[in-house]
């Protein structure tokens, strides 16, 4: 740094009760490099002389207090002084130890310099007063000007590197504290959304704990779960997903307000902690506004797309509330809520643990049993009625638990959906078919039900080709059955898959034909080779209007080319009556009950006439 440079706004402070003292510094600095000493006497850079001549400024204080009053001032006004010669006496005033150290309160950074002819005190004596030395000398009188010269270079000098010292530590702990708060938005909130994120969750339910032990509605909290949102990822791929949660934590923030906080702890799930003296009507109101939120419209890539959430609650009264509890609880009722159908909201409740407890073990041991190969088929057959002859089995799963025996699929099915164990199992299900097809003879075909989970990804085809590839049979010999969700998803990608099985000369069956919606839409959308009719229809015959049904259906199908199958035949009365409707496949325990593999040669193939022998 130049002398020039950081001496020309300097201020200089002269503070004595002599009038001529003030008169001989000004002389010193007045300009005339006649009148000064050699500069070979200085350790000056080369503009320190023009510095001090031209770019000091001196103001006079003839007492203490009047120096403290205009350092106050210079303070003030941005314009503080770099240096000050303080006399030690200075009657009647304070003395130049106790003006020193007013000084310093006001500016910490002032240079001072004590001028004496005295020995008042000595060095000892102003340490013990003012505590530090570090911007002061002591300059005895009468003073050389020289001398005096090189002090006001050297601690101007001084107050400039001090200045840039604190300035350039002020940028730093600025940068500090903005990096800091960088740093915890980092680690407190979610880097998608700019939600809170599980840690500052957790952080503020502990607080509103501590701070509410003594209120009637203490903290409650949320947990939300947006209902098949993997769906959309694997439709319209993770940047749609993406914007979908950002767009879902927006809304979810709008409902909450300053009740509580909104954050996101998983891909697809939220927590909400209402801490503002929630009741139970305010917590439901909440839990309202955030389905209604949540159920709008969302357009991705254009087009508008429906999401709906599951939403565990819990709101525990009491004063053992112990934060990992109320998680812990709420993510219990929101299984609960999507146990119950989706799409809803549900209060913890005591015994719900229990059976989310039941739930689990049954989802782990269910995680195992593919591996332990606990699963096995079963085979029902199917008969042309016209031929009395089996013209295919529909191979239906079963599960040999350790501990429980053999599990019915109703029991297990909708937990392998819902965990996405489906895909798994309907794999292994439709290679342990086929490679059992291959033992019958070649006209019998194997029937396969197929979830609508097992669409969502895209990979089904690939699926049924490494079955086939596999077992070596042909591919109009494997039927897969599908339900009508796999349709009213409207999704383009699973009329793909479909003809893409179509492809590989696989059969397309639609189940369950008559209940839910049935819209006449499915059968123009996709050219199936059958419709099952749904069992409930054959059991009740003797009604009106399911007679009805059983006699459109079977008109139906035979307008439009296709196989119709009556499932759950159990009499010959049922068996005559739907074949006279005109069905052309017969199935259920009328003919025979779902058997294992090791039995189908012996119970069917036989046989020379299954329907004789049963008539």
């Amino acid at each position: 740094m130049s002398t020039l440079t950081e001496s020309k706004s300097h201020r200089v402070l002269i503070v004595d009760d002599n009038p001529s003292i003030h008169t001989d510094f000004r002389k010193i600095f007045t300009p005339g490099v006649d009148a000064l000493p050699s500069i070979d006497d200085f350790d000056l850079e080369p503009d320190a002389i023009e510095a001090t001549s031209q770019g000091l400024r001196f103001d006079s204080a003839h007492q203490g207090l009047d120096a403290v009053a205009m350092v106050s001032k210079a303070i003030e006004q941005g314009d503080q002084y770099s240096l000050a010669f303080v006399d030690m006496r200075m009657p009647p005033g304070i003395d130049g130890l106790q003006t020193i150290c007013e000084l310093w309160k006001i500016d910490p950074q002032l240079q001072i310099v004590i001028c004496t002819a005295y020995s008042d005190h000595s060095w000892e004596d102003a340490v013990a007063v003012l505590g530090h030395t570090e911007n002061l000398l002591i300059l005895k009188k009468p003073f050389d000007d020289a001398e005096v010269l090189q002090i006001v270079v050297a601690l101007t000098c001084k107050w400039d590197s001090a200045r840039a010292a604190s300035m350039k530590q002020r940028e730093l702990e600025d940068l500090v504290r903005v990096r800091t708060a960088e740093l915890e938005q980092v680690a407190m909130h979610d880097g998608l959304t700019g939600l809170a994120n599980r840690t500052k969750f957790n952080d503020r339910l502990r607080q509103s704990l501590e701070n509410d032990q003594s209120s009637i509605n203490p903290p409650a909290v949320l947990l939300i779960d947006l209902d098949n949102f993997k769906l959309i990822n694997d439709t319209l791929g993770h940047p749609a997903g993406d914007e979908l949660i950002r767009i879902i934590g927006q809304r979810l923030s709008s409902v909450v307000g300053t009740s509580g906080l909104v954050s996101r702890i998983g891909g697809d799930e939220f927590a909400v902690v209402l801490d503002s003296e929630p009741t139970p009507r305010s917590i439901e109101a909440v839990a309202d506004g955030i389905q209604t939120a949540v159920a709008e419209s969302v357009l991705l890539d254009g087009i508008p797309f429906n999401v709906t959430a599951s939403i565990g609650i819990c709101a525990l009264a009491g004063n053992d509330w112990d934060a990992d509890d109320l998680v812990r609880h709420a993510d219990i009722a929101m299984y609960r809520a999507k146990a119950e159908g989706r799409d809803c909201a549900r209060f913890f409740s005591k015994g719900m643990d229990q059976k989310l407890l039941q739930r689990r073990t049954m989802e782990a041991s269910l995680r195992s049993a593919l591996a332990n190969n606990e699963f096995v088929l079963h085979f029902q057959p199917l008969l042309t009625p016209d031929t009395s002859e089996i013209c295919a089995f529909e191979a239906l799963i079963r599960w040999q638990h350790p501990e429980q025996g053999l599990v019915p699929p109703l029991d297990f099915i909708p937990l392998a959906e819902e965990t996405g164990l489906i895909r798994n199992i309907g794999d292994w299900v439709l290679i342990a078919a086929c490679q059992e097809a291959r033992n019958w003879p070649d006209h019998v075909r194997v029937a396969v039900n197929v979830s609508a989970v097992q669409f969502q990804g895209g990979t089904l085809p690939a699926s049924v080709a490494k079955a086939l590839e596999e077992s070596g049979i042909a591919g109009d010999r494997l039927e897969i059955e599908i339900t009508e969700s796999v349709l009213m998803r409207e999704s383009l990608d699973a009329l793909d898959q479909l003809h893409a099985l179509r492809a590989l000369g696989v059969r397309i069956a639609l189940d369950d034909f008559g209940t839910g919606y049935s819209s006449l839409s499915y059968l123009q959308r996709f050219p199936f080779d059958k419709l099952k009719m749904d069992r409930t229809f054959v059991q009740n015959l003797n009604q009106t209007d399911a007679m009805a049904i059983v006699s459109t259906i079977a008109s139906l199908g035979k307008c439009l080319g296709l196989a119709t199958t009556a499932e759950g035949i159990e009499t010959k009365q049922q068996l005559q009556c739907v074949v006279e409707q005109g069905f052309t496949e017969v199935q259920g325990f009328y003919y025979g009950r779902p058997i294992p593999p090791g039995e189908i040669q012996a119970t069917h193939f036989k046989k020379s006439n299954v329907m004789a022998m049963e008539q």
